[in-house]
C-alpha cells in the first residue's frame, strides 16, 4: 500500500493514546505502511460545560469524526465502541474491532482499605453516569452520588484534592493510559456489582465501504471474539433504544461456541431494575431476544422514568464526554 493512510480521532488524551496503541497494532503488522494520526476538535469537546444530552447526545463526539471520514479527509476513524451509536451512516462500516481491554468499571479511592463495601455511610461518589450510579445505590442506597466532569487526569486530581470520598472510572481508560497508583487504589468491580456500558473497553476502527484497500487491512485485524461479544451488546442496545442515555448496561462472552449476554435496565436510583441473560450462537439474535426479554418484562416504562429524570436532572445525563471514561 504506498498511500499514507490518515487516522482521524478526538484530540483529547485518552483518544490520542488509544489511537497511537492502535496505530502501533497496525504497523507491527504491515511495517511497511504509512500512517498519518489527525486529530479532531469535535462538538462534545467544544463544549465542556454543556450536558451531553444538550449537544446532540452519545452522537456529539462522533458525528463529525465520521463526517471527516465521509469528506475522505480522513481514511480511518477510531473509536471507543461504547461512544459509537448502534446506527452508523450506511457508507461507512466498522472495519475491525481490536482485542478487547477490559471491560470493566472501577472504583477508585484514596484509602486503601475502602472499596464498595467499606465506604462510610454517606460517602461522596463522583460519576456522571446514569448507569454506574443506579447499580451503586442499588447496593449502597446510602452513598451521595456527584457530578463528575474531566479527563482522567482531572477526576482523579478531584478526588485526591478531598472534593469526593471515591470516584467511578473505565477500567479500560486506566490500563490505555497506564495510571499510576501512587496516591489512589483501584477496585475494579465485577459485572455482579456493576454491568458495563456497552461495548465498553473495545475499540472500533471504522471506514468507507468504498475503500476496499482500507477495508481489507481492517478485517485481517479482527478480533473475532471481541467482535462477537460487541455484535451482541450492540443488538441488545439497539432493540432496547439504541443510546446510553438511560441506565442500562450489557456484557457478552463466548463460550462453547454459544454467546452469553447479560443485560440490564434501571431506573436512575436502582430502586427498580430489570436483569436479564440470554444464550445463541448468533451474537445478533443474542441481543435481540435479551432486549425483547427486557421489554416483556417492562422496561418501556422504567426509560420513559429516566427520560423524565434526565429532563430535570441536566448533569445527570450520562457520560459528558465519551472516550474519557
Amino acid at each position: 500500500m504506498e498511500r499514507i493512510i490518515r487516522v482521524g480521532t478526538r484530540g483529547s488524551q485518552l483518544a490520542t493514546t488509544q489511537t497511537k496503541q492502535a496505530m502501533a497494532e497496525i504497523k507491527e503488522r504491515y511495517p511497511n505502511i504509512q500512517l498519518e494520526l489527525i486529530e479532531i476538535v469535535t462538538k462534545g469537546d467544544r463544549l465542556k460545560d454543556h450536558s451531553l444530552t444538550t449537544i446532540g447526545g452519545q452522537g456529539a463526539f462522533v458525528k463529525e469524526i465520521e463526517h471527516q471520514l465521509l469528506a475522505k479527509e480522513i481514511d480511518i476513524a477510531i473509536h471507543s465502541l461504547k461512544d459509537l451509536p448502534t446506527v452508523i451512516p450506511n457508507e461507512l462500516e466498522i472495519g475491525c474491532t481490536l482485542k478487547r481491554k477490559s471491560p470493566y468499571d472501577c472504583l477508585i479511592v484514596k484509602d486503601k482499605h475502602y472499596n464498595l463495601e467499606t465506604l462510610p455511610k454517606g460517602a461522596k461518589v463522583g460519576t456522571s453516569s446514569l448507569r454506574r450510579q443506579s447499580q451503586l445505590l442499588k447496593i449502597r442506597p446510602d452513598l451521595d452520588i456527584l457530578p463528575l466532569r474531566g479527563n482522567i487526569d482531572t477526576r482523579i486530581k478531584r478526588l485526591v484534592e478531598g472534593h469526593y470520598d471515591a470516584i467511578m472510572l473505565a477500567h479500560a481508560g486506566i490500563q490505555r493510559l497506564a495510571v499510576s497508583e501512587d496516591d489512589v487504589f483501584f477496585n475494579v468491580l465485577t459485572s455482579k456489582e456493576c454491568l458495563p456500558a456497552i461495548g465498553q473497553g473495545a475499540l472500533a476502527l471504522q471506514c468507507r465501504k468504498e475503500d476496499m484497500e482500507v477495508l481489507k487491512l481492517l478485517n485481517s485485524m479482527e478480533d473475532k471474539e471481541t467482535r462477537q461479544a460487541v455484535e451482541a451488546e450492540r443488538a441488545f442496545l439497539r432493540t432496547m433504544d439504541g443510546s446510553c442515555t438511560f441506565p442500562i448496561g450489557g456484557f457478552a462472552r463466548i463460550e462453547s461456541k454459544q454467546v452469553i449476554v447479560e443485560g440490564m435496565i434501571s431506573n436512575y436510583n436502582g430502586t427498580e431494575m430489570i436483569r436479564e441473560i440470554c444464550r445463541h450462537e448468533d451474537p445478533i439474535e443474542a441481543g435481540r431476544l435479551l432486549g425483547e426479554k427486557l421489554l416483556n418484562q417492562g422496561a418501556e416504562r422504567l426509560i420513559r422514568e429516566c427520560q423524565s429524570y434526565v429532563k430535570n436532572n441536566p448533569l445527570h445525563t450520562g457520560r459528558l464526554m465519551p472516550g474519557s471514561y
